[in-house]
């Protein structure tokens, strides 16, 4: 069988690198006791595929892998994980997907990148507004071609601004994977170039990744 997770990452655990991620939670399938199924070949892994990386220093509340094992209740595959996880690591949910289902890396196309800040003095509201009206923005490529402009434009999906008793909230949605892959260091560079400093940013994590239909965005766990 093949199930799908939804997963959260807490604050304490945001600096793990993604081959750092993997290697902990194949640790916890051992742990758990989890009947996964093994690759064939001369060096056999895990059969668990990690959705959308998470960026270093960045925490999550709805993020996802892929595992195939032998048949197993999900309700007892949550239970096992969460008694094995670390503290800061938590199973929210899982179902069974088809063993053809296509993967995380080719469905999910989008997701939200939450930044909170505090005392900035300045009219959030009017200066997302105003990046939203651009017809381009422009940064420097944090990717593969760190020398390239890249237009993040029409990756930018929705940026909201809510306030939260002494805190400002600024939710981003945008275009992850393929075609335009909008990077969370990126987002930064956008909101510096219209003059909102760093240093008012108190966290900033991913609340979600979903797949992008049209103008419909559905969790990985109901679009499968």
């Amino acid at each position: 069988m093949r199930l799908r997770a939804e997963y959260s990452v807490g604050p304490d655990l945001k600096f793990l690198a993604n081959l750092d991620m993997m290697h902990l939670m194949e640790r916890t399938l051992r742990r758990a006791g989890i009947p996964y199924l093994l690759s064939e070949g001369f060096n056999p892994h895990i059969r668990l595929s990690m959705g959308t990386i998470l960026p270093v220093g960045v925490w999550g509340q709805k993020e996802y892998f892929d595992l195939e094992l032998h048949p197993m209740s999900t309700v007892d595959f949550v239970t096992a994980m969460n008694n094995a996880l670390p503290l800061g690591m938590h199973i929210r949910h899982c179902c069974e997907i088809l063993p053809l289902a296509p993967s995380l890396m080719k469905v999910v196309n989008a997701a939200d990148y939450i930044f909170m800040m505090k005392g900035t003095g300045l009219d959030l509201e009017n200066i997302a507004a105003q990046i939203f009206k651009q017809e381009k923005v422009i940064v420097q490529s944090k990717g593969k071609n760190k020398l390239a402009q890249k237009d993040l434009r029409p990756g930018l999906y929705d940026i909201k601004v809510e306030s939260q008793d002494e805190f400002e909230i600024v939710m981003v949605r945008v275009s992850v994977n393929e075609p335009l892959n909008v990077r969370f260091d990126e987002l930064l560079d956008v909101f510096t170039q219209a003059g909102i400093d760093k240093k008012y940013m108190l966290d900033f994590w991913r609340r979600g990744n979903y797949i992008k239909k049209g103008e419909n965005y559905y969790s990985p766990l109901e679009k499968v």
